[in-house]
Order: structure tokens, then sequence, then C-alpha cells
């Protein structure tokens, strides 16, 4: 009987307060299902929460360009060195924020204003997005991460939650990533034998668990604070964290815990769309933790993997922009409040994004080159791209307010927007904290960045609803069934071993009372036990006017909800005869639209049969114009090959009128010359002395030059490679003396060439001479071009030994032809020097398009000239222009004798 009562009464204490709980909790629930219903209404939208944090100056002797004027506002002030420059219109430009903090202001200020509502809304199963924005050396992965003494956002927010959630965490591997941004529930058989192969695998790699030395101790020491936990958990989910790291350097995306060593270079990854249209990292390494101490190590292992660099503005400035995200997976427990609810669709997650995005910068200042200067690009680019997308958001808010059609927003020009596409159309919460150094150097950046801050806090992100399973279990179940086996093991530990028996009951439990009490009338203590009997009795008439008074409550409130159920389905009914009788006429309208639809198509296909022939006769149009601009462009390439044909043959006939001038002009110099010479000759004849030219050689006279000159010609007519001189003698004064014929010059037979000197030659041509355009062109190692020769030291004073002499005509058909004539440079024995001609040369160069019959040109018949040079042709004069054989002759016996009258005299 005892027993009886005792395991009555833990039963009871339990119910009372989970009766009343349930009851508090109902109008929680239906309000919230009332709310959910409405979706026909536009979603609340709130503005984007924008911070500004106002780093402390780097030293004291800094001007400042920052005031603080409250908890809400600064003020911006030129500097004087930028107002006596381009500012100098410039004023104060004062700018409003959601909160401001100052230098003297705390780590934990920051998280209390700024984080702490993020962490709630993820308790909640609501999204969240902070990232720090501002210039590099601003402060803000201090403001994220922090030191060692003042710990920033990202371990006070792990620890805050794990905090909060440390009663309610599922074992290891309960919940499984599906490698699709999804989850999977196992049951605990399967969660032991994946923490099994977890743990062969740490012992199989020498490991045993996470290398400590990994782990910086100082960012590690972070772990360590006292945050109070938060309000609002459901106690009937059961919880576990996972964290991802990755990075965003130059445009591409890399998952920091990637498995290897930290040495080993990281794959870019892409960003694709689940199912429920939210953008995810494909492939990332999802890390399950447990404690506030092994998410800051793996947060320190995948900082050691992120790009950092020295630049001149901030000795550690970060490369890429770093994305450290928290996603909570919350389910909750079956009736009896122990086990996980073996179904995905019960499955919520939240994710609290932390962006540490890199400081933008100008590289006029930071000096960057290289590697340096197009991560500085990239970057720039990137928070390009986000202000972008933010004006484009505001741009859409006010269309939408004037009924227009908004513009397509440009996610995808970056990953770092693609990446949080879905914060911004409306599916998590967006804050911001603005970073600025005050220093007057950065003024300018500054600027820019409270421009960018205004413009973001005009933009309204559409507030988000969690929707969280609602599965009708009883609020509160967990707790009662963990008091309920509390109860249960104190009654055993007292001994009553019936107490395992007992079931718990969670739900409202209708009972008038304990049992009655076992009793005996014909007992000395009758009266005591009627008394008794009669308080049992006054218990239970009480409690079942109680409880009928609650039954009553609860039919009328069941027959009000019942009739209220009934309206509603009336009007339910007219509403739906309405819309049969509107559906109907929309049946029939839509009929008729088809029946003119089919008509349009026939008239439509038609159309489109006149568009194909028309199209068929424009391409053929078309194709005959383009054959005709074909035929008139080969035309005009054939009259600009004519044209520049014509050019260059107008070009050669200007070039041989100028040598045949040339030619004039020095045969008529050549004639003086000679006149020249004949009188000065008969001028030395006439003074000398009688005896002495008795005594001396003396060679022909001048009279009998022409007829010197046509006995050389005679000589020269078979070949231009046989050289005679005869010396035919005077029948004058000077009969008695040995003469040398004064038409030929008189070769030194001594003179004997050294075969080891080389040939050494020099080139006779025009100024501006017609280039080459054959094949094969001559080649002359060692060579000495003159274009006149005027002094007999132009052709010996070089120590050459061959002459090769480059005359340019054109043929009869208008081409140009070259003709080289090479010959032997011999000294005289009157110390002057002598050019015998052994070879000719013809280039000639024709054009591959044949030319049209044209008059043959005038042409100075070069090669007979020189055909009937038989003689050595010496001396300078001769060189220069050759026009006759007679002209050659005389200039040769003027110019190569080789000995003055002066010496004859000697």
């Amino acid at each position: 009987m005892k027993t009886t009562v005792t395991t009555r009464t833990p039963m009871r204490v339990m119910r009372t307060p989970h009766l009343q709980k349930d009851i508090r909790l109902r109008p929680q629930t239906s309000t919230e299902s009332n709310g959910s219903e409405s979706g026909s209404t536009p979603r609340p939208r709130d503005p984007v929460s924008v911070f500004c944090r106002v780093r402390p100056l780097p030293s004291e002797g800094d001007l400042s360009c920052i005031t603080v004027r409250n908890s809400t506002t600064i003020v911006l002030t030129p500097p004087e060195h930028a107002l006596g420059n381009k500012h100098g219109a410039l004023k104060e430009t004062q700018c409003i924020f959601k909160h401001v903090f100052e230098a003297k202001d705390t780590q934990q200020d920051v998280f209390t204003k700024v984080a702490q509502p993020l962490v709630e809304n993820l308790i909640r199963g609501r999204n969240s997005l902070l990232f720090t924005y501002g210039v590099t050396g601003s402060g803000k992965t201090y403001t994220m991460t922090g030191d060692s003494r003042h710990r920033g956002i990202m371990p006070r927010c792990l620890d805050v939650l794990f905090r909060t959630i440390s009663d309610y965490q599922t074992k290891k591997y309960i919940f499984k990533p599906d490698r699709l941004n999804g989850f999977e529930v196992l049951s605990e058989t399967d969660a032991l034998l994946e923490r099994q192969q977890e743990m062969n695998q740490r012992f199989a790699s020498g490991r045993g668990g996470l290398k400590r030395k990994d782990s910086d101790p100082e960012l590690a020491s972070q772990a360590s604070c006292e945050m109070a936990p938060l309000q609002g958990i459901d106690e009937d989910n059961m919880y576990a964290v996972f964290v991802t790291y990755v990075e965003v350097y130059n445009n591409s995306v890399y998952d920091l815990l990637e498995d290897g060593g930290i040495q080993k270079s990281l794959q870019s990854k892409i960003i694709r769309e689940d199912a429920n249209h939210n953008m995810f990292v494909h492939g990332v390494t999802e890390v399950e933790i447990k404690s506030v101490e092994e998410a800051i190590e793996f947060f320190q292992i995948g900082q050691k993997r992120k790009r950092m660099g020295h630049t001149v503005l901030n000795a550690e400035s970060s490369r890429s922009h770093s994305v450290f995200n928290i996603r909570l997976v919350q389910a909750p427990t079956d009736c009896q409040g122990e086990n996980i609810v073996q179904d995905k669709r019960t499955i919520t997650v939240s994710q609290l994004s932390l962006v540490d995005l890199a400081g933008s910068e100008r590289s006029s200042r930071t000096k960057n080159t290289g590697m340096r200067l197009r991560e500085a690009g990239n970057i720039n680019n990137s928070l390009m791209t986000l202000r972008t997308c933010l004006e484009y958001l505001r741009e859409n808010q006010q269309m939408a307010n004037n009924n227009l059609p908004p513009k397509k927003v440009p996610y995808r020009d970056a990953k770092i927007t693609h990446l949080f596409k879905n914060y911004f159309d409306g599916e998590g919460q967006v804050s911001m904290i603005v970073c600025i150094n005050p220093r007057a150097e950065d003024f300018e950046e500054n600027t820019q960045v409270i421009k960018f801050a205004e413009m973001t806090q005009e933009v309204q992100i559409a507030r988000a609803t969690p929707m969280k399973a609602d599965l009708g279990l009883t609020p509160g179940r967990r707790k009662a069934n963990k008091l309920f086996k509390m109860a249960v093991n104190n009654l055993n530990d007292l001994g009553y071993t019936d107490a395992q028996k007992l079931d718990v009951d969670v739900g409202l439990v209708y009972t008038l009372g304990p049992n009655f009490p076992d009793y005996q009338l014909d007992s000395p203590e009758a009266e005591d036990t009627i008394e008794l009997l009669m308080q049992y009795l006054v218990q239970r008439i009480d409690k079942r006017k109680i409880l009928c008074d609650d039954l009553d409550n609860r039919m009328d409130n069941f027959r009000l909800l019942l009739m209220q159920r009934e309206k509603e389905n009336l009007s339910l009914r007219t509403e739906l005869a309405s819309l049969k009788a509107v559906y109907k006429q929309e049946r029939d309208r839509s009929t008729a639209l088809e029946n003119r639809i089919r008509i349009h198509e026939s008239s439509i296909d038609v159309l489109n049969h006149k568009l194909s022939n028309r199209e068929r006769q424009i391409d053929d149009l078309t194709r005959k114009l383009r054959d005709h601009q074909n035929i008139i462009t080969k035309k005009e390439l054939e009259k600009e090959n004519q044209k520049k044909k014509f050019d260059s043959k107008l070009a050669v006939e200007v070039d041989r009128r100028d040598r045949l001038h040339e030619l004039k002009h020095a045969k008529l110099q050549n004639k003086i010359r000679a006149k020249d010479e004949k009188l000065k000759l008969l001028s030395n004849i006439i003074t000398s002395d009688e005896l002495a030219l008795a005594k001396l050689p003396r060679s022909r006279s001048i009279d009998n030059l022409s007829e010197d000159k046509e006995q050389q010609q005679a000589a020269t007519a078979g070949s231009i490679r046989t050289v005679t001189a005869t010396a035919t003698p005077r029948t004058d004064v000077y009969s008695g003396a040995p003469r040398v014929p004064r038409g030929m010059a008189a070769a030194n037979r001594r003179h004997r060439r050294s075969r080891s000197a080389g040939e050494k030659w020099i080139e006779h041509r025009a100024q501006n001479p017609v280039p080459l355009g054959t094949v094969l062109q001559p080649y002359l190692k060692n060579r000495k071009s003159v274009t006149k020769l005027t002094d007999m030291k132009d052709l010996t004073g070089h120590n050459a030994n061959k002459y090769i002499l480059v005359s340019q005509d054109a043929d009869t058909d208008g081409d140009v032809e070259t003709k080289l004539f090479k010959g032997n440079i011999i000294p005289t024995c009157g110390g002057g020097a002598q050019v015998i001609f052994d070879d000719v040369e013809c280039l000639k160069q024709t054009s591959p398009v044949p030319s049209p019959n044209r008059k043959r040109p005038i042409n100075v018949d070069n090669g007979g000239i020189l055909s009937n040079i038989g003689t050595t042709v010496s001396g300078l004069s001769a060189i220069t222009s050759i026009n006759s054989a007679n002209e050659i002759a005389s200039r040769c016996n003027v110019g190569i004798e080789g000995h003055t009258v002066k010496r004859t005299k000697v």
C-alpha cells in the first residue's frame, strides 16, 4: 500500500510544471502558425545594419581626420595639406551609422552590439552575414579575430554558442554532411561506426588526435573567456556545430581546411546551388566540432594557409577575402525526448558567415609590383563588384516603388558576391562593420569608404522567416523525461525496484488522485479511518470539480473553434462556388483565345514561309553583291599594281634621263680638258729647250691622238679581255728617241700581286642606285664604294687590287638591267694605275606580271661602249663617265701617263 502511494508522488510532481508550461507555450505556437499562413502578404524588410569602428592613431603625433560626435555620428574633416590642394572646396562631412565604436571601446562592446544578435538568430534557425570593410591597415582582421589578450568577434561567437548548447549537443556523427550543402541523420549504431572509423584512421596515421603543434598557443588561449549563455534555446532539440573556412584569392575559392599538410598547394573550388537554391562551395571540408578550443585550433590551421603579404602600408596584409562559416544543425527529439527523429526533413540548418574582406588599396601608396599588384587589382575588382551589386539592389527598390522592372544584379561577376547571393535576396540578416583609420593620410580612402557605407544603409533586405518542422509533440518533453528518470533512479536507490517498470507520460492525464487506502470498519480505529476516507473523498470532489471545470472550458473552446471552422467552411464553399463560376468563364475565354491562336498560328506559318523566301532572295542578292564587290576589289588591286609598276618605270626613266644628262655634261668636260691638255702640250713643245728635247724620248703628238684611238678600237674589236698596245714612232724632230705610245699606259712588268693579301675591291656605282631585286647578289668581302673618281689616290690609295663598275639601265621591256664590269688594278711604270677588265655580269630583274607592249626606250649601249674598250682603262675621270670608246681613250691617254713635263725635263 505504501509502495503504491509513494510511486504516485513523483508522477504528480512531474506533471504539474509540465501542465503549466504546456498551457504557456500553446498561444505562442498558434501565433507562429498564423504568421506563417499569411504568406500572401509581402515580407517586412530591414535595412543593412552598418556599424563604424575607429581605430586608435598609430602614434600620438599623427593628425586625425575623423571626429566622433556621438554614438551614431562621425565627422570627416579634410586635412590642411588637402585643403591647400585639390580638396580646397571640401567641407566637413557628417555620416550617421547604427552605432559608432570609438578607440576606447573594447572588443566585448563590439561583440555585444554587433555579433550577439546574430548568434541569437543562429540559435533560432536564422542565417546571418557579418563582414568587415575598410582600407588596408584599418583594423578589420583585429576586429574579426583579435589577439591573445583581446579576443575578436569570431572566438566570442563560438564561445557563447557552445556555452548556450553545451547541455544539448549530440554525439559526433549523428549529423553527417551529404556533400550537397545538406545533412543526414544517422542512427546511434551508424554514428558509433563512423566514430570508430575516424579513430582507426587517426591511429593508423600516427596522430591519435588533432595535432596540437599546428595551433597557435596565443590564438588558442582566446577560447578562455567567461561569456554568459544566451536565452531562447529550444530544449527539445539536439544541436551540432560544423565549421568551414575558405578564402577568395584572385577571384578563385580555396578550402583552407583541405586534407593534407600546410605546405600543400590548394585546389580551387566551384560555387554551386543546392536543392533549396542556396549557394555553397562544392566539395568544401565541413568539420564537426564539440568545443570552442577545437574550433580555434581548426581556424588556426586554416590561418596558416591563408595568403598574407607585406606592403608599405601594412606589414601583414590580407591578400584574400576569408570566410569563416559557423553552421548550427538542430533536429527535434522523439516523444520521449531521448533520441533524434530519424527524418531528414525535420533538420533545421542555420549559418553565420563571418567575412574578413581584404582592404582596398591604391598602388600609388602601397608601391606594389608584380604579384602584389595583381592581387591588389583582383581585390579592388571584387570590392567594386560588391558595391555595384548593392547599388543595383538599391535602384531595384526604388524602381519597385515606381512599378518598374528591376535590373539584373551582377552577382556572378565576383566569387565573393556570388557566394552570398542568398543573403542579399532575403535569406538572412546582413550586417557590416566599417573600419576606419583616422590618419590624415587616409582621408581620400576614408571618403570612399564612408560613401559606400551610406549607400549600403539604404539597401533593404527582406526579413527571413525560419521554417522549423512542427511535429505536434509536447514542448518540454525532454526535460520532463530527464526529471522522470532522475525520480526513478532515486526510487531505485531507495529500494523500490518496481520503479523501473514505470513509463513516463508527458501528456495531460486526467486523474482524481491516489487510490483509496485499505481500511476496516470493525477495527478500533474505524473513526479515524472514516475521517481519513472523508478527507480523500473531499480531495477527490475538489479535484473532480477542477477537472470538470477544465473539461467544460475545453469543450466550450472546442465548440467555439468548431463553430468558427464551420463558418470558415461555409465561406470557403461560397468562395469555391464563385471561383468555379469564374473558372468556367476563364475556361470559355481560354477556349476562344485558343481558337484565335490557331488562326494566328496559321497566318504566322504563311508569313514565315514568305519570310523564308525573302531571306533566300536576300541571300542570293547578297552573294551576287559580294561577287561584284570581289571583282571590283580585284580590279582596284590590278590598277594599284599597274600604278606601282608605272611609278617604278617612271622613276627608272627619270634616273636614265639624269644619267644621260650627266654623261653629256661629263663629255663636255672631257672635251674641255682635252683641249686644255693639247694647249699645254703645245706650250711645252714651243718653250722647251731643243737640245733637251733631242735627248729625251717623246710620245706621240696630240695631232695623232685620233689615229691612235682608231687603232685601239680596231685592236679591241675581238674581245674585251685582249689588251694590245703598239707604238707608232713619229717621223718628226724626235724620231731619234724611243717613246711610249701615249694612248696606252706602260705596265710595270716586275709587279707581282701577293695572293695572301686577299682581294680588295673598288666599287664604282651611281649615287642613288636602284635596289637589286634578283635572287643572286654579288658578294664582295672587302670593298670600298665610291661614286666619283676625281683623283689618282682614290684608285691607288686603298691598296685595292680589284675594280668593279656597276651600270644600271632599262631594257626593252622597261625592266631594270644591272651590268657589273670587273677588272684588275695594275700599277704602271709612271706611278699611276691601270684597270684591265676581264669579266662582265648581267643582273636582270623582271616582273612576274607581264606588262603590255610599249615602245623601245632609248638606251645608251654601255655594253657596246665597253666592248670597244680594248686597251687598259686607267685614270679616275675616264671611269666616272663612259660614253664612247674615243672619249674613254682620250681621257685615259691623259689620266694615266704617270709623269709630268717637269719630270720629263729631268
